[in-house]
């Protein structure tokens, strides 16, 4: 045997030596500890409701420039040995930041139960404008800037469009017509059918299937505003509209009433066509569909904006509403491009936007938005969920817990100060 072929053979008796004095299951682990993951978990601490009695004094700081006059404007004043220094007494009764300056407060927070207190602060009656700017440099560094507000409203509206046929139908006698509406509360409403719109060229579509079914002479389609929790419907005439009525007065036939329809969506249509539905008797109807017919899911209800701020109240096609175009003008104050709907607040006082939407067939729909200018936040947040320490007793000797907040006002107003009218808390 080779001397290469008897270094092999060596070595294979060498391994197999090894495995036999080796545990059955191998690991690269020390078989005398434990290997395992530590599981990522999100731990909160649930804020009690605080007891107790807590009270708060606020007093402004020094400015630099008062004590160096060549200092920064806006700089906080520590004394030489790091204490915080404060201009006066406790502040009280309105304040008033002037114009194009920054004012430092501190805020101290004392607490009197032998339980921890989770305390938020607020200024009362803040004077709201884009230029001013509320934030805490302890315990945070968050800056918390005052800008418009625009609310989303639901308009809970959906239009639904139909058709009458001339002879021996809907039309007999001046019948007057109205549509039956359940809610999913089971609430019915009746509404009396007013609203047309006259048939022009752009509806030649709708026309040519029209004239099919109900012949030539039709002139107007009619709409009405469903609301949107409305689950079923029919149409009827007056003396119908309680009830199928199978008296057979003039205006009172039975089949003038349609089969409750429970297939509620925008952009649909029907054709009433003043026959008789051979299994119910009621009034025979054929459904269309109105591609571009209107309804409004939701719209900028009021907006608050500051003169020179700037707010969007834009609709978007699919989710806002439905229908072809849209157009947005304005009034009392304000700037508004027709085509954006971008808001430009140029005076004071209220002022509207009314956004505009046609549909398909030639008809409008307008809904409203109201704007103002903020006046004085009741509760302009300024620190929240802060942990005052629970008052504690060594020696006979009581100490009551405390927090301090430092926090500014920064006015970068040209000319209009700004005011609130005290600090308050909530616990």
């Amino acid at each position: 045997m080779g001397t290469t072929k008897k270094l092999v053979v060596l070595c294979l008796v060498l391994l197999m030596g090894i495995a036999a004095i080796m545990p059955s299951t191998f690991s690269w682990y020390d078989h005398n500890g434990s290997f395992t993951g530590v599981r990522m978990s999100y731990e909160r601490e649930d804020l009690p409701v605080s007891a107790g009695t807590i009270s708060t004094s606020t007093r402004k700081y020094y400015m630099e420039n008062e004590k160096k006059p060549n200092g920064s404007v806006n700089a906080v004043y520590y004394d030489i040995k790091g204490n915080k220094e404060y201009n006066g007494g406790a502040i009280s009764g309105t304040q008033t930041v002037a114009a194009n300056t920054s004012q430092y407060y501190g805020t101290t927070i004392t607490n009197t139960a032998n339980s921890p207190a989770y305390v938020n602060l607020y200024l009362q009656s803040f004077k709201n404008n884009n230029n001013f700017f509320v934030g805490t440099m302890e315990p945070s560094l968050r800056d918390k800037g005052v800008s418009s507000s625009v609310h989303l409203k639901n308009k809970n509206s959906i239009r639904v469009y139909f058709q009458f046929g001339n002879a021996n139908d809907w039309n007999a006698n001046g019948a007057k017509k109205y549509v039956v509406c359940t809610n999913k509360s089971g609430n019915t409403t009746v509404t009396q059918i007013t609203n047309h719109i006259t048939q022009g060229a752009a509806n030649s579509s709708l026309l040519a299937r029209q004239t099919e079914i109900l012949g030539s002479n039709i002139t107007n389609t009619y709409y009405v505003d469903l609301a949107d929790d409305t689950t079923s419907f029919y149409f009827a005439t007056d003396a119908n509209k309680g009830g199928l009525n199978t008296s057979t007065g003039a205006t009172a036939l039975n089949w003038y009433r349609t089969n409750t329809i429970t297939n509620v969506q925008s952009e649909r249509g029907y054709w009433l066509t003043g026959k008789a539905d051979d299994t119910s008797f009621c009034a025979a109807y054929e459904s269309f569909d109105v591609p571009g017919g209107i309804s409004v899911m939701k719209y900028f209800d009021t907006a608050e904006i500051n003169q020179g701020q700037k707010a969007f109240v834009s609709l978007t096609k699919g989710i806002h509403y439905t229908g072809s175009t849209i157009s947005y003008s304005g009034s009392g104050g304000l700037t508004v491009n027709a085509g954006s709907g971008m808001i430009t607040r140029t005076g004071t006082g209220s002022g509207s936007v009314t956004t505009t939407i046609t549909g398909s067939l030639g008809d409008t729909k307008t809904v409203s938005t109201t704007v103002t200018t903020p006046g004085a936040v009741a509760a302009m947040p300024l620190a929240m969920n802060i942990k005052v320490p629970a008052a504690k007793t060594e020696d006979g000797v009581t100490t009551n817990g405390e927090a301090h907040v430092v926090w500014y006002i920064r006015n970068e107003s040209a000319s209009t100060a700004c005011t609130f009218s005290s600090i308050y808390y909530t616990k």
